[in-house]
């Protein structure tokens, strides 16, 4: 199995755990506001995360240059991000979060192309990201009604901007994944973004709120860790480091179409044909995207 295959199937485990990731939040949101959720997700994550640095990564050091990005990135992608995503999510529908945050893929390849220039974009990646989004729509708007704006214009626009704060997570750390080893960098990632949380976390309500969240939400939290911060940011950013942030975000697409599958499967949802041509349309648009060649799109002359 080469490394590319084994990057595949890495984020196609991302796209599993990310895409039943909103349910869980909103059943943890019953009992957390935002922030606190955040919290604890992540200093579950945090302990794991340090642990394994201390196990496996003891002697390794990352330069004090590439700090202050460690450091921004942890509150880009960890505090802040969950804080707007959790926030949002409590104002909007998980439909319209699932639209909405799958135009990821959209600003990562025309981040990574424009303004960074570390990717071309090029015309496989367009026609993966537009057969994407169509899938996308035809599974959530096709026979349904799906709202956007109206009385959840402020979840959807919080949404929106969680969508460009990721792709800009996602180009922004691959200098460092090119330096380091992806799990470290995810690791520190993870432990300063939660840092900057923690002065929260010894106020009374904060407290208060532990002590009375039920088991589910303790169960939620778990399951948020260990699968979406874990293991699904570390494969992120392998992913990241091995094909590329426009092929790695292509992934995004994967995740409403798992959450339909369990959706269907396990909760006895109904599906149509729009559901079946939707998915269609989302796998072939993530492979087409991850072709390589045809790369003729935006690229700046180099004087």
């Amino acid at each position: 199995m080469t490394v590319e295959t084994k990057a595949y199937l890495g984020l196609m485990g991302v796209a599993f755990f990310w895409g039943t990731s909103f349910a869980a939040s909103k059943i943890a949101l019953k009992d957390l506001p935002p922030m606190y959720l955040a919290i604890l997700r992540f200093s579950i994550a945090s302990i794991i995360f340090y642990a394994l640095l201390g196990k496996y990564y003891r002697d390794y050091k990352i330069q004090r240059k590439d700090k202050p990005l460690l450091w921004f990135l942890g509150v880009l992608g960890i505090s802040s991000y969950f804080y707007i995503q959790y926030t949002g999510l409590n104002l909007t529908t998980t439909v319209n979060t699932a639209i909405i945050i799958a135009t990821n893929p959209i600003f990562t390849a025309l981040l990574s192309s424009l303004l960074f220039h570390q990717e071309r974009l090029s015309s496989n990646k367009l026609l993966g990201i537009l057969l994407g989004f169509t899938g996308i729509f035809l599974i959530f708007a096709g026979g349904t009604r799906v709202s956007l704006g109206g009385a959840t214009i402020k979840g959807d626009l919080l949404i929106l901007c969680n969508s460009v704060a990721w792709a800009f997570f996602t180009v922004m750390g691959k200098s460092l994944v090119d330096s380091y080893d992806p799990f470290v960098v995810i690791a520190h990632i993870n432990i300063y973004g939660t840092a900057t949380m923690l002065p929260l976390a010894f106020s009374r309500s904060f407290i208060y709120s532990l002590m009375n969240a039920g088991l589910e939400t303790w169960l939620a939290a778990l399951y948020l860790a260990l699968t979406c911060s874990v293991f699904a940011y570390y494969m992120w950013y392998r992913g990241v480091r091995i094909l590329g942030a426009s092929r790695t975000a292509a992934f995004n697409y994967l995740n409403p179409l798992f959450a339909v599958t369990i959706g269907i499967l396990f909760l006895k949802e109904s599906w149509n044909l729009f559901t079946l041509v939707g998915g269609a349309a989302i796998l072939l648009g993530v492979y087409v995207a991850s072709l390589k060649g045809g790369q003729v799109v935006f690229i700046k002359n180099k004087n």
